[in-house]
């Protein structure tokens, strides 16, 4: 499988992705989840080498840029990187598939903002894979006050310009450790994020994520404004749902997914990041979908 590196325009910086797949392949512009990186898919690219795989380090991870002084991640900028990305990208795909649409593939943080994308440009979007996540958190109204004040004491603990010391980890086996511990995730998964989303600095191990990233929204939306979104997605969508994910089993999925006018929706086994741990069971459902005529 080819793999390259190429640099992309963001809304504050520098995007990095990575280039996989087949160069002439009908592309997929590829999405991860939260505090992941463009490695997420690999697992996947190998399974659809016919594709070509446009996968994003989404800014404050792997190696794309983080956010300037004084920014924290607000869910919305990452719709308007990904805008700056597609635009990038839209005389291309027109020359080699008379097409300005694009194809994207999210997972978790980046099937909310893949979502979010498709339903404020329909006229951009061809098809929408959204693999364990299917839009942005929503949270109560009533809980409103003591999410802002969760939010803004995270400004006590990390300072304005990111910097400060990282402990980091003396070995590699101590930082996938401290991986596998996070969340459920296979070993081998985690060895993909980690060779992409850690440094040797000094004599140790430290990861490049930006520590604003952990920062919780000051606000989220409510489901209600979610579902009103949704609603705006025009575009052919696929949801994949693990059986073990984060999903599954929320009160908010089926009332999510009746939102979403053109929706097909597919469970596997696995859980949260089985799209890395079980490609071989994500890449079938993938392949069957853009392969419909619809």
């Amino acid at each position: 499988m080819t793999e390259k590196e190429i640099v992309l325009p963001g809304l504050t910086g520098e995007v990095i992705a990575l280039d996989l797949g087949a160069e002439d392949g009908v592309p997929l512009v590829a999405l991860h989840g939260w505090l992941d990186n463009a490695a997420s898919f690999i697992p996947l690219a190998q399974c659809l080498e016919k594709f070509r795989w446009i996968c994003i380090d989404m800014p404050g991870h792997g190696k794309s840029a983080h956010r300037p002084i004084g920014c924290i991640y607000h869910f919305t900028d990452y719709v308007a990187d990904l805008h700056a990305i597609v635009r990038e990208f839209a005389q291309e795909f027109a020359q080699e598939f008379d097409s300005r649409k694009c194809n994207l593939i999210g997972h978790s943080l980046g099937a909310g903002v893949a979502a979010m994308f498709a339903a404020a440009f329909p006229d951009k979007v061809n098809r929408l894979v959204l693999i364990d996540g299917i839009g942005p958190i929503a949270g109560d109204d009533d809980d409103s006050l003591i999410q802002f004040r969760k939010s803004m004491e995270f400004l006590d603990q990390v300072p304005p310009d990111n910097v400060g010391n990282s402990h980091g980890y003396a070995t590699w086996e101590e930082l996938k450790s401290a991986r596998l511990c996070a969340g459920t995730i296979e070993r081998r998964s985690v060895e993909f994020l980690l060779r992409r989303g850690a440094n040797w600095v000094g004599d140790r191990f430290v990861v490049r994520s930006d520590k604003r990233l952990k920062q919780c929204s000051p606000i989220y939306l409510s489901q209600e404004k979610v579902l009103a979104l949704l609603r705006g997605i025009e575009a052919p969508t696929l949801l994949v749902m693990a059986k073990k994910g984060i999903i599954i089993e929320k009160k908010s999925t089926a009332k999510r997914i009746a939102a979403i006018k053109n929706i097909t929706t597919a469970t596997v086994e696995g859980y949260h990041h089985v799209h890395m741990d079980n490609p071989e069971l994500v890449a079938p459902e993938i392949e069957n979908f853009m392969a419909r005529v619809i």
